[in-house]
C-alpha cells in the first residue's frame, strides 16, 4: 500500500477540479489534481490542506488555524498596499 501525506493550498477550482499547489513552494510544477467530486469535505479556494493518498485515493483535513494565519496575513498585506497607494 503506497501511502502519501502532504501538505496543499488550494488554489483553484475549474471545470469541475480541484487544484492545488504543493506547500510552502506553492508553484504551479507542483500542483495535485483532483475531480472535486471526489473530495470527501467542502473545501474553499485559499484553504490550507493535509492530503493523505492511499493507492490513488485521497483523504483531505482542512488546517484551519493555518488557513486562517494565511488570510489575516494577506489581509494585513492589503491594508499597507492600500493605505500606501492613497
Amino acid at each position: 500500500m503506497l501511502v502519501s501525506l502532504t501538505k496543499y493550498t488550494l488554489d483553484r477550482i475549474e471545470d469541475g477540479y480541484a487544484v492545488f499547489l504543493k506547500y510552502p513552494e506553492e508553484e504551479e510544477q507542483e500542483q495535485l489534481i483532483i475531480l472535486q467530486s471526489a473530495i470527501n469535505k467542502p473545501v474553499q479556494v485559499g484553504d490550507r490542506v493535509l492530503i493523505e493518498e492511499i493507492d490513488d485515493f485521497y483523504q483531505i483535513e482542512i488546517l484551519k488555524e493555518e488557513t486562517e494565519q494565511k488570510k489575516t496575513e494577506i489581509q494585513s498585506l492589503m491594508d499597507r498596499l492600500r493605505k500606501k497607494n492613497q
